[in-house]
């Protein structure tokens, strides 16, 4: 409790201090901002989360646009900390869970999205919560319909939340259906019955129906999607039979069409592209050692760790299997096909996704690592005739000290991007709350100007504003290099204008601040 109120601390802290980046506010500004029914319906670039844009703006009703945008993630992360102390609880008491715990949270990759205005610590805690779920269906006592309930709304959450979350939803399907398949085939042994007539195998039968639930649950939701975008394109689709006719109407009369003509255009506007396969796996070599390096600065360890947690689970499944002992079991089976199966995926995809969305493999990484360190402790406690708890005691002050190093002096708390950073700066210099025309000169600015000060400003016409910050980029004539933020370049800017009735007041490293007003003192920072 100690560990986790200072973890409450640290990211609240983190909240407020840093300043949101471009994905963050993008979500904010198009779907958070506009109330939960606009975010569950719309779609205009596949990187929404559309999950975590519906549940944001509920909270964004509370008026603060910081809780609003990572509010959720934030919850989400405490929520994080306990369920996995809680799963690694059920594998062994003692010191081992806090040291999982400590690792997990230590992990670079873990700690820049923990409080991000995404939904990719939600989708952590889908997955976390449907692994406690199956480790109290797959125990021996009996299981109320409300787990498996929980269970299916988990996965149904975690994939509305972010679609590639399926890379986590399927390899803990595998586990849990081959324990309960493993045991239901003993039991049926030694009451000599057909396997599903054992306990095990009704729970295999009800986890399939839960996960079958699931799928058509998430399906009815991206369905509602593939509705409101379909319906959108054909109404203003001048080939189009419904052309000009009203969303409603539409939906009405073809309900079919519309939901084909958005699953079509989201089938067509794929996040990830495929790759060419030729090269392919040297390439994707590459990318999963860049990934381990995401984690822990050390990726040639994180590397080796893996590929001995492959041999390490996968011994003790066939192990288990063949003694018929199952304790235990059910994480090895969520480590092995976590680890084995997202590679297995992305081969034959020929994809290499963002390296975040493969955040929740942190906590396969912090378990594998917990668990190999205790077997080694425990085998070196053994020999040595000790208490085994004070082995663990120094696993978990090992676990202390990585958490100390990379949250306190590894850089893990820079801000997320130095331009909307220095925007945000700028912009506190420039009375803008009370400005009565603002020129936005490039996304960022536009978006970072609603969520700071609630201005939805749209105007890009500098003439006639009274304030109108420019990235140095665009103060260079010889600058021509495509920028897909920018709205203007030095050949569109009325420099003529800006000379005669415009003051420079502000100036930092990338960006430079002019009003209307005339300002004797000129602040440079840099």
């Amino acid at each position: 409790m100690v560990f986790l109120a200072g973890m409450a601390l640290y990211y609240g802290w983190r909240m407020f201090a840093l300043t949101p980046w471009y994905d963050e506010l993008y979500t904010y500004y198009c779907f958070i901002s506009r109330g939960p029914v606009y975010a569950a319906i719309h779609w205009p670039l596949p990187n929404n989360h559309v999950g975590y844009s519906v549940l944001s703006a509920f909270l964004d009703y509370l008026g603060n646009s910081y809780i609003g945008l990572r509010g959720i993630s934030y919850l989400c992360a405490l929520a994080n900390i306990c369920l996995l102390y809680k799963i690694a609880g059920k594998y062994k008491k003692g010191f081992l869970p806090l040291a999982i715990v400590i690792l997990y949270v230590s992990m670079n990759l873990v700690n820049q999205l923990a409080v991000q205005g995404r939904g990719y610590t939600l989708g952590i805690t889908c997955f976390l919560a449907a692994w406690l779920c199956l480790t109290d269906i797959c125990s021996g006592k009996k299981t109320g319909r409300k787990v498996y309930v929980l269970y299916a709304l988990s996965l149904v959450l975690g994939l509305y939340a972010v679609s590639s979350n399926v890379y986590w939803v399927l390899p803990l399907c595998l586990a849990g259906g081959f324990f309960l398949l493993f045991k239901g085939i003993q039991e049926s042994r030694e009451k000599s019955c057909f396997v599903l007539k054992a306990e095990s195998g009704k729970k295999l039968i009800k986890l399939i129906a839960a996960s079958a639930a699931a799928a058509l649950g998430t399906i009815f939701l991206y369905g509602i999607i593939w509705l409101a975008i379909g319906s959108n394109l054909l109404v203003k689709d001048a080939s189009s039979v419904y052309y000009g006719m009203g969303h409603v109407k539409m939906i009405l009369r073809s309900p079919f069409a519309a939901v084909g003509r958005g699953m079509e255009y989201m089938l067509d506007t794929p996040y990830i592209q495929s790759e060419e396969r030729a090269g392919f796996f040297g390439r994707f070599w590459e990318w999963l050692q860049t990934l381990s390096g995401y984690f822990y600065p050390l990726p040639a360890l994180v590397m080796v760790i893996w590929g001995i947690g492959i041999l390490f689970t996968a011994y003790r499944i066939v192990r288990g299997v063949r003694a018929g002992k199952y304790e235990g079991m059910l994480h090895d089976l969520v480590l092995f096909w976590g680890i084995v199966l997202v590679p297995v995926c992305l081969l034959i995809q020929c994809k290499r996704p963002y390296y975040r969305v493969f955040t929740y493999t942190g906590v396969l990484l912090a378990v594998l690592t917990g668990i190999l360190a205790d077997c080694i402790f425990t085998k070196a406690a053994r020999q040595c005739g000790k208490d085994k708890e004070k082995f663990s005691a120094v696993l978990l002050l090992m676990a202390a000290a990585v958490g100390v190093k990379c949250l306190a002096f590894s850089g893990y708390n820079d801000q997320y991007g130095i331009n909307e950073y220095e925007i945000q700066e700028a912009f506190s210099q420039g009375d803008m709350e009370n400005r009565q025309s603002i020129c936005v000169t490039d996304c960022n600015q536009e978006y970072l100007l609603y969520f700071l000060y609630g201005i939805r400003c749209e105007n890009r016409e500098i003439e006639g504003a009274d304030a109108v910050l420019l990235d140095k980029r665009m103060t260079d004539p010889d600058f021509k290099e495509m920028v897909w933020e920018f709205y203007h370049y030095y050949d569109t800017i009325p420099w003529d204008y800006i000379r005669q009735n415009m003051t420079k007041i502000y100036e930092n490293n990338n960006y430079v601040l002019y009003t209307a007003e005339m300002k004797e003192n000129v602040q440079t920072r840099g």
